[in-house]
């Protein structure tokens, strides 16, 4: 589980500020998500690792 540091640290990363009283409840979001993420990775890597990801399609682009 992230502690708090760790939760300010991955959002500043990201170009957030997370409100003090918003701290305890994002921090436990945060770490349900990512060990929800390493158990599907631990489920289906091997799986994941043989499809490739879809492009980004960014806004204004021009389909062909």
């Amino acid at each position: 589980m992230l502690n708090k540091d760790q939760t300010r640290a991955l959002a500043l990363i990201a170009g957030l500020e997370i409100p003090e009283d918003d701290l305890d409840n994002v921090t436990l979001r945060l770490s349900a998500l990512l060990e929800s993420m390493a158990e599907l990775e631990a489920e289906l890597g091997a799986e994941m690792d043989a499809v490739e990801p879809l492009p980004p399609v960014f806004p204004g682009e021009d389909f062909v």
